[in-house]
């Protein structure tokens, strides 16, 4: 096994620490060009009347998806927080796609008014991801998953769902295996029958602390490990 070294400044550090912060802005956000909060902000004030809410499962898992875009989502609770589940796991697809076919699957997730600045953010953050994680060979694993959901409001027309979820990025060379950790809060609205994206607020964390049951992988490690295995949004019918 290579052993991990630091390297005096310039030259191979000084490109992992802007693959780093490139990657960063990419976990953080990708899906829906999210306005971020810094750590300490305060919640939404429908927050302190919100309904918890399980994240619908099955109805994430039997919703028709058409290349990197959900959509047939019902027009109910439930649905609101399964098309907030399926939009925020949606950047290995858009990760995957080249720019046009980005900015038609963007579109078709936003809202109509809001649509040409998420696309406008989602390409910005999709290039400065590539450009940093060019230096690296192999494939780009981009895992993310959520891990609970808050619904907190909810009309016919309009909804509020809080997603607390952590991404995975690896390629090797350049990125090892990091994860980032965040509750993305998705305001929808019902348009064109489905639910759509108007706008997506990110707060980091919380983050667990890594328990000493295993070492941190490389992302040579992360590949042979995951050889034989298939992503769960891939099974549920995504890219």
């Amino acid at each position: 096994m290579a052993q991990r070294t630091t390297t005096p400044s310039g030259g191979r550090s000084n490109n992992r620490r802007a693959a780093y912060v490139a990657v960063a802005a990419f976990l953080l956000g990708l899906a829906a060009g999210g306005v971020h909060r810094g750590r300490n902000a305060q919640p939404p004030p429908e927050a302190a009347k919100a309904h918890r809410s399980g994240i619908a499962l099955d109805a994430a898992a039997t919703t028709p998806r058409r290349g990197a875009v959900p959509g047939g989502f019902a027009r109910s609770r439930d649905g609101a927080v399964a098309a907030a589940a399926a939009f925020l796991t949606t950047g290995q697809s858009l990760l995957d796609i080249d720019p046009l076919s980005a900015e038609a699957a963007v579109r078709q997730m936003a809202s109509t008014t809001t649509a040409d600045v998420q696309i406008a953010d989602t390409l910005k953050k999709l290039a400065a991801a590539r450009v940093a994680l060019s230096a690296g060979t192999g494939t780009i694993r981009f895992s993310q998953a959520v891990l609970a959901s808050r619904l907190d409001d909810y009309t016919q027309q309009r909804a509020r769902v809080a997603i607390w979820n952590v991404g995975v990025l690896s390629r090797v060379g350049v990125a090892p295996p990091q994860a980032s950790w965040a509750t993305s809060t998705f305001d929808l609205v019902w348009e064109r029958g489905d639910w759509r994206i108007r706008s997506e607020t990110i707060a980091p964390g919380p983050a667990p602390m890594l328990d000493a049951s295993a070492a941190p992988a490389t992302s040579e490690e992360l590949e042979a490990a995951l050889v034989d295995f298939t992503d769960v949004n891939e099974m549920r019918g995504g890219r």
